[in-house]
């Protein structure tokens, strides 16, 4: 089964080349790790994180023509809560200089976490993905682990491809009938959109069965962590969270 990333990586320097070549375990526990502090790091200190995360997607290759949907889609997501939260804080009594000011710092904080959701998933491919979920919920699961492993590996998977088919269904649609209306694009896309993601998800379980990939031995490591691939993500990771603890 060819497992694909959520966003095609293309690494234009060393620090997009380490973080391909960075095992899945210990990227794993730094995206829990800072993703459950991020909430509770001062403003300043979010700066790093953040900065982090969009120099690693720009050294993979992330910003290019073809993922200006899934970062539009981010852009979308970030604004609505932000603005949520301003119009909810400014309802429940609130000034607006207040209100605008809590909108912004929960719009920062959840853009530092679309960047390294994007930067996790970008190094680091769903296969990959799986079998470092695997390898953590080994001792809770035992041989039920790659189930759960399996179904991150299948939902990450089908990301891109129903972006990609959401992208082709709008273009085809605007080619076809430029003058349908917007009651009419709401009832065709999603039905189309089905009837796409049906059809590959019988592909995708023929695949996952011819490789053998419904099998417990399957999710095994492919090898053992190197001690300086643990110390590169768990370190900044502990910084963070005593930075988040003494503030």
């Amino acid at each position: 089964m060819a497992f694909v990333p959520l966003l095609a990586p293309n690494p234009r320097n060393g620090l997009g080349r380490a973080l391909l070549a960075l095992d899945a375990r210990p990227k794993l526990a730094f995206a829990l790790i800072t993703g459950l502090i991020l909430w509770q790091l001062p403003l300043v200190v979010l700066l790093f994180p953040t900065v982090f995360a969009f120099l690693s997607c720009r050294a993979l290759g992330a910003f290019t023509q073809t993922n200006r949907i899934l970062w539009r889609m981010a852009a979308m997501f970030i604004l609505t809560w932000s603005g949520l939260k301003v119009g909810l804080d400014i309802w429940g009594g609130a000034d607006l200089s207040a209100g605008l000011a809590a909108g912004g710092e929960l719009g920062i904080r959840l853009t530092a976490l679309a960047g390294l959701g994007f930067t996790l998933t970008l190094s680091t491919s769903p296969r990959r993905l799986g079998l470092g979920l695997a390898w953590y919920l080994r001792p809770l699961l035992r041989s039920q682990a790659w189930k759960t492993a399996m179904a991150l590996s299948l939902m990450i998977h089908f990301l891109p491809l129903g972006l990609a088919a959401l992208g082709g269904l709008h273009r085809g649609l605007a080619m076809r009938w430029p003058d349908c209306p917007w009651q009419t694009r709401l009832r065709l896309i999603p039905l189309s959109l089905l009837r796409v993601l049906s059809q590959t998800t019988w592909t995708q379980t023929l695949a996952v069965a011819a490789r053998y990939l419904d099998h417990h031995e399957a999710w095994q490591p492919e090898r053992n962590v190197r001690l300086r691939e643990w110390i590169v993500a768990i370190v900044p990771a502990l910084i963070l969270l005593f930075t988040a603890l003494r503030g």
